[in-house]
This record gives C-alpha cells, sequence and structure tokens, in this order.
C-alpha cells in the first residue's frame, strides 16, 4: 500500500519553494536594474573649483580684504525692506526703491533712498562714529541717536514707535569688520561645511570668559572656489543670533570681488533688508562733507529715547 501522508506533503512544499526561488530570481533580473540605477547629478561649478586653505592662510585673507577697502560707494542700487510685528507675527514689505550709498572706514556711511519716480529723497541715513540720523522729508523731521543703543523709544500721539534701523546695521554688513587676533580671550575653530551650491569654510569666533562657558561671537562663511566672505552671522552674549548678513551674485570691481546682493536680517530689530547694486566703486576719495544731511531750514530735530541695555 502506498501512503500518501507527510511525504508527499514535504515533496509538496519543496517544489513550492523552488518555484518561490525561481520567481523572486525573476523577480530581481527584471526590476533589479530598477532598484540599482546610477543616476548622474551634476556637480555644482562652485563645489568642483572648491580650493583648500589653512586657518592662517583664511585669517590672513581676510586681514588683507579689510586692508584694501578703505571706502566704498556705489551710485545705482535698489532697497526693499521687510518689517515683522513680533507680537502678531505680522510682516510689511515695502515697494523696492533706488538709492545710492557711501562709505568710508572706520564707521561712516551715507545712504541715500529715492522715490523711484520722481528721484527725490524719500529717506537718508548717516552714522560717524557712535552718532547716527535719519532724515523723513515726508515729515521734514531728522532724528538723533546713539549706534550702541540697544533700542528707542519715540512717544508720538501716545503711540511708542520703535527706530530698529540704523545706518551702521548697514555699514557693518557692507565694510564687514576685521579679526582683532590681538584680543586674548579670542579663540578662533576652521570647520568645513557644504550645501548643494559650494563648499564652504566657516571661522568661529569665540571669547574665554574664565569658566567652563564660552561666548560664540561671530560667524563667518567663505565660500571656498573664490574665496570670499559668503555669509556672516554675530551672536549677542546670551547665545541669540543678533544678525545674518548673505553675500550673493560676486563681481570683480576695480581688481576686488564684491557682492551685488546683500541680505541683511536683524530678527532682535525686527526687519530685514535686501540690497541689489549696480555698481561698486573701490577706495574713492570722500571728503567729510560729503558725510552731512542736509535738511532745510525748519526742519525738526528729535533726539531719541534709548530703551534697554547696549549691545553690538
Amino acid at each position: 500500500m502506498i501512503r500518501s501522508g507527510p511525504m508527499n506533503s514535504a515533496s509538496g512544499s519543496g517544489r513550492n519553494g523552488i518555484l518561490y526561488g525561481l520567481a523572486l530570481s525573476l523577480a530581481l533580473a527584471v526590476f533589479g536594474c530598477g532598484i540599482k540605477t546610477r543616476v548622474k547629478v551634476p556637480v555644482s561649478p562652485a563645489i568642483a573649483a572648491a580650493r583648500t586653505a589653512t586657518l592662517q592662510g583664511l585669517l590672513a585673507m581676510v586681514r588683507e580684504r579689510g586692508a584694501n577697502v578703505a571706502s566704498l560707494s556705489s551710485s545705482s542700487l535698489k532697497l526693499t525692506l521687510t518689517t515683522e510685528r513680533a507680537d502678531s507675527g505680522e510682516l510689511q514689505k515695502y515697494h523696492s526703491a533706488p538709492g545710492y550709498v557711501i562709505l568710508r572706514s572706520p564707521s561712516d556711511i551715507l545712504l541715500n533712498v529715492q522715490n523711484p519716480v520722481t528721484k527725490t529723497t524719500i529717506l537718508e541715513l548717516l552714522s560717524r562714529g557712535d552718532r547716527f540720523e535719519v532724515w523723513n522729508p515726508g515729515k521734514n523731521t531728522v532724528y538723533e541717536g546713539r549706534n550702541s543703543a540697544a533700542g528707542f523709544v519715540l512717544d508720538e500721539k501716545d503711540q511708542a514707535l520703535s527706530f530698529s534701523a540704523r545706518p551702521i546695521h548697514i555699514f557693518e554688513a557692507l565694510l564687514p569688520r576685521g579679526i582683532a587676533l590681538d584680543e586674548p580671550d579670542l579663540r578662533i575653530s576652521k570647520t568645513e561645511l557644504q550645501d548643494a551650491q559650494a563648499k564652504y569654510y566657516v571661522l568661529t569666533l569665540y571669547r574665554e570668559t574664565g569658566s567652563l562657558e564660552v561666548h560664540l561671537l561671530r560667524q563667518l562663511w567663505i565660500e571656498r572656489s573664490r574665496m570670499v566672505l559668503a555669509r556672516e552671522d554675530r551672536f549677542a552674549d546670551t547665545g541669540e543670533i543678533i544678525s545674518t548678513v548673505k553675500y550673493a551674485n560676486f563681481d570683480i570691481f576695480q581688481g576686488t570681488p564684491l557682492p551685488r546682493d546683500v541680505r541683511i536680517e536683524r530678527p532682535q530689530d525686527g526687519y530685514s533688508l535686501d540690497l541689489h547694486f549696480k555698481d561698486w566703486r573701490v577706495n574713492p576719495s570722500v571728503e567729510d562733507s560729503a558725510f552731512v544731511l542736509r535738511p532745510p531750514p525748519g526742519a525738526e530735530r528729535v533726539v531719541l529715547r534709548e530703551k534697554g541695555n547696549l549691545h553690538p
């Protein structure tokens, strides 16, 4: 008698296993190319052209840039201001306006903003040392204050108006501060980062406090294909970011690489500023008379009342 019990079941299981293996092999043969397909992704030219540098070489580059550029001017720029009210989350973006700017080390700047149609002045900002002035022709009023103040309050019709956009912010973005290597508590690290567009050396500046804690001061992002400053972040002692400045679309002006586009973000001050430059003049001869506001007779002068502690 032939029994068809367990032996036949085991035989069937074996055949099923073989069939399953053949099916899996067939699937891998058909679809395996899809699993392992290799796609060539174009590499950004800036990544391919990235150069190498030591920390000392990068510090020398920053020092040389500051030594070679003592003054700048642009006769053709466009400015776009965006403000944000922290209490409501409301953003206000103003129309782009043309203008011109003059800068001279160590801290002088005159920025003139014009009506796009009539080319008349709608706002003029001046900074010399720790003092700044802002002329509003619409109100025929000149506001005066200190760059080192944390903030200002102006009482007008029982409303507290905040004055946050100061000309020194623009000066420090367009003529970035050098690195004072003689500061005894200064420490610097160099790291490497990369995004989809470029490779960067990031110089991070710290200040020792004599304890375990150190204070983060600045971060300078050096784009490695052209060895130019692509971004700078500044921080308060509390660790909060004070400003982020981004530089793009570099061109050579009189032998010096300069950005055509600069974006200034001041989250604590509640505004950001986009600047586009059509031209740059490097080291023009600038007299003291260039840094004077000339409002019409009868313009009111208002000294801005300070609030809070000082910060950079």
